[in-house]
């Protein structure tokens, strides 16, 4: 299991949008967010799973 961390900047994301964002990705990694930070454990293609994430939390945010 391959494990990483991303700073999020909190001038740009809700915090609301994160949380809603990782329960509907729950299925596809261990996603834990804490303090502005993202740490998301996966079997593999971690870079991937943080950017379709975070597409989805701007998609949730503008809509």
């Amino acid at each position: 299991m391959l494990k990483k961390s991303y700073k999020i900047d909190y001038k740009i994301y809700s915090e609301k949008s994160i949380d809603e964002a990782i329960s509907d990705y729950k299925d596809i990694a261990n996603i834990k967010y804490e303090k502005w930070e993202l740490v998301i454990e996966a079997e593999s293609d971690i870079d991937e799973i943080f950017n379709e994430l975070m597409n989805y939390v701007i998609y949730i945010d503008n809509n």
